[in-house]
């Protein structure tokens, strides 16, 4: 009697697990409308071609490049193998939101499709003129597009100081380091792949040499220099691909995080006038550097408890790696006890966003995933994958409850980036798949809960208002989030930061610590808006 009580028993507790899942996503609904919303880009890179560019890009950014209100899409491309002179080359491609849940490609005339082997893009007012301007990450030269507001780009690499630097481009991060007032471009280089290692016995990526990475100082005036070496932030060689930015202490300057594939991540703290220290060295342990095969990068308040944490996606069987920030410059890995651990086994993870799928004031999280060299009975593809944040530390995967395993094939994918492109409140994903089509995913929630999306413009920071903090205080809750332009898998997502209110029907507070110093505080905001903020001057 008692093995069968057991039998009883256990069938039970799976059905009950299984209708708690259902019944928690029940409400939340992703629906993959590239196809209707008039995107119909296809990435010409790929497992099969054998060539790393091609395996290993590329990215997306939201934007809105033309100030109409509403959020564009920039994809990169790889290129063609080999091409033959007369071969219509394969090129990155724009498509503006023409404000009704589609898209137009206008690429064109916006002169923005560059045709290089392309890896990794965002977009930034660096000139503080008003508009977006846009840096393309390629294996060779780089790109740089000046906006000329009228709809269109000018390439602008030598004009802006010779900023197309000529290595294996991967993440990208504009940042305001000095707190000047203008934006500064980090760039992450790859492996050097003029020199790529002989022999039976060469196994890629670990036998590899690796480039160092590159600072651009903006001088103000319209031009950049080479400051690398002398802010000590050059990455050593370490085979950089994500590059993400953000003040995880909490110091009013933006620090910066490297993910490296096969070798040691760095987290650069700033400590001020564009200096840099590597807080992974025994004497500035910040216990963030692992060794493995990193990918990509999201930064995020996960707990909300005040500072932001950090998500790292690795290499097949590697795990993926949550670290919570301690508030004293430290971190701990949290993989395994928060549920995060095993959502990444078997599978090799890219693109990664931290997003409050649901408005329910707790950040969840999506990351993308597809095979580099898979086994020969093995598909291409891998399942992407959403994590609910549960609001106690711990995630749940709920990926088969979304819609995320409807498709007819899992994507090889890559990029990700996450934007609420239909402003409808609730945070979509576009996910760049290697040699396929991507997927937009719109986010079908159904609004349950109130949020408020806040837009910045600086004036004595940076126009865009890049690593602005801003703190939102709804009742007992208050979120954290901060401005950014470049991370996940050399991606961007919106400008916009967006938070989720639960319930509450108004915010109570809002204070925005702006990169120049300047502290605006403002009260009793109404629900369900995006939100424009000036900066006031002191």
């Amino acid at each position: 009697m008692k093995n069968t009580h057991i039998s009883i028993v256990i069938p039970l507790l799976m059905l009950s697990i299984v209708y708690f899942l259902n019944k928690a996503a029940g409400e939340i609904k992703f629906v993959d409308v590239t196809q209707k919303a008039g995107i119909h880009f296809k990435h010409s890179g790929g497992i099969d071609l054998r060539v790393v560019p091609a395996l290993v890009g590329s990215g997306a950014a939201w934007c809105d490049y033309n100030n109409d209100d509403t959020l564009d899409l920039y994809i990169v491309n790889s290129t063609a193998v080999r091409p033959e002179p007369e071969t219509i080359l394969p090129k990155n491609v724009l498509y503006r939101n023409n404000g009704d849940g589609t898209f137009t490609d206008v690429t064109d005339v916006a002169g923005v499709g560059d045709t290089g082997w392309g890896m990794g893009c965002a977009f930034a007012d660096y000139d503080n003129d008003g508009d977006a301007d846009l840096y393309v990450t390629n294996y060779k030269a780089n790109v740089f597009y000046l906006n000329k507001g009228d709809g269109t780009f000018k390439r602008f690499t030598s004009g802006a100081g010779g900023i197309g630097h000529t290595g294996f481009g991967s993440g990208v991060s504009w940042g305001d380091y000095n707190n000047d007032g203008f934006l500064e471009l980090y760039i992450g280089n790859y492996i050097e792949y003029t020199k790529v290692p002989q022999g039976d016995e060469v196994f890629f990526p670990y036998d590899f040499f690796g480039q160092t990475n590159v600072l651009y100082l903006n001088k103000g005036d319209g031009g950049f220099i080479d400051v690398t070496n002398a802010s000590k932030i050059n990455g050593g060689f370490h085979l950089t691909l994500g590059v993400a930015a953000a003040d995880y202490d909490d110091d009013g300057d933006l620090d910066i995080y490297l993910a490296n594939d096969s070798d040691q991540n760095i987290l650069y703290r700033n400590d001020g006038e564009m200096t840099f220290m590597n807080t992974n060295q025994p004497d500035a342990r910040s216990h963030t550097g692992d060794i493995r095969g990193g990918m990509g990068i999201a930064w995020g308040d996960y707990d909300n408890d005040g500072v932001l944490d950090l998500f790292v996606t690795n290499w097949l069987d590697e795990n993926n790696i949550l670290y919570k920030n301690n508030g004293d410059g430290t971190f701990t890995d949290v993989s395994a006890g928060s549920g995060v651990f095993e959502s990444g086994l078997g599978k090799t993870c890219w693109g990664a966003v931290f997003f409050d799928m649901d408005n329910d004031t707790d950040l969840d999280l999506f990351f993308s995933a597809g095979h580099i060299d898979p086994a020969t009975w093995e598909d291409h593809g891998q399942p992407d994958v959403l994590l609910r944040n549960n609001g106690d530390g711990t995630f749940t995967d709920i990926s088969e409850h979304v819609g995320l395993r409807e498709f007819k094939s899992p994507g090889v994918g890559r990029g990700v980036a996450a934007a609420d492109y239909d402003a409808d409140g609730d945070v979509d994903l576009f996910v760049v798949n290697s040699g396929e089509k991507p997927r937009l995913l719109r986010n079908d929630s159904g609004n349950k809960h109130n949020w408020i999306h806040i837009h910045t413009i600086g004036v004595e920071s940076n126009r865009d208002g890049i690593g602005t903090r801003i703190k939102v205080i709804a009742g007992d809750t208050e979120q954290i989030r901060e401005v950014t332009a470049g991370s996940s898998y050399l991606s961007q997502n919106s400008r916009e930061v967006e938070f989720g209110l639960g319930n509450h029907n108004i915010v109570d507070k809002i204070i925005i610590h702006w990169s120049s110093g300047v502290v605006q505080t403002i009260h009793n905001i109404p629900v369900n808006q995006k939100l424009v903020v000036m900066e006031k001057r002191d």
